[in-house]
């Protein structure tokens, strides 16, 4: 981590707080505000090939005291083949349609975005944002960013999902749809979809954030295959440590 040694780079640490992922667990982080400046790709594309993660203006790793469970993970799109599993899941929801954002919809998405929230995850952080505060979040003007959404037959809006744009991928930042449908699988055919997309455009990883292995809500990022976790420096494939 080279960057790290940049004086004009500063990284800060949080205090303990209260972990997102596992219960009676400490978490600290290490962090970095990302540039207020349009040339700082090169730098968030880096921060991310060494396993920082973006929230909101700034980037993270955890440096937590006593464990180590948040593994970054990534999906090596060229080596991805659609399993029995994604296939199912893609014919379950052939009749929805996901498209690039037409900048047309974004009060639908707030909207969605809260009842989403307030339904499943109505104890974090995100349940609790503002319409100023998701705009920020799912609009920056800090780094490159791409939003597709899901529509059904209809063309109601039931799916959304935001990826940071980097030097060697993308980064599937955050995701959303409409409760009424969970049975559908829709977060899996969001993440399912956009590897199909990066796949016809060359472009080789799609970054899904820390994998934590005791945490149910992080455990669907190792169920795709080619599925690499950084460890001890290194993007290494997930079966080398199974």
């Amino acid at each position: 981590m080279d960057f790290l040694k940049n004086k004009n780079l500063i990284f800060r640490r949080t205090l303990s707080f209260d972990c997102s992922y596992l219960p009676k667990k400490k978490e600290k982080r290490l962090y970095i505000n990302i540039p207020k400046s349009t040339d700082n790709q090169n730098l968030v594309s880096e921060l991310t090939k060494n396993g920082f993660r973006r929230s909101f203006d700034h980037m993270y790793i955890p440096i937590c005291d006593s464990c180590n469970m948040c593994i970054p993970s990534r999906i090596n799109i060229k080596k991805f083949k659609l399993s029995k599993s994604n296939k199912r899941n893609l014919k379950i929801n052939q009749d929805l349609i996901f498209k690039l954002d037409s900048g047309k919809r974004n009060n639908e998405r707030y909207e969605l975005f809260k009842v989403y929230c307030n339904t499943r995850h109505n104890d974090s952080q995100m349940a609790h944002m503002n319409k100023d505060e998701f705009e920020s979040f799912f609009y920056n003007k800090f780094n490159k960013t791409i939003i597709y959404d899901l529509f059904d037959s209809s063309n109601s809006l039931i799916g959304s999902i935001l990826m940071d744009i980097f030097n060697d991928g993308y980064s599937a930042i955050y995701s959303f749809f409409e409760p009424q449908f969970r049975k559908r699988g829709l977060g899996k055919y969001l993440i399912i979809k956009s590897i199909l997309e990066l796949k016809v455009q060359n472009i080789p990883y799609l970054y899904l954030g820390f994998w934590v292995k005791n945490s149910r809500k992080m455990d669907y990022k190792v169920k795709f295959n080619n599925t690499e976790l950084f460890v001890n420096g290194e993007w290494k494939e997930k079966t080398k440590f199974s």
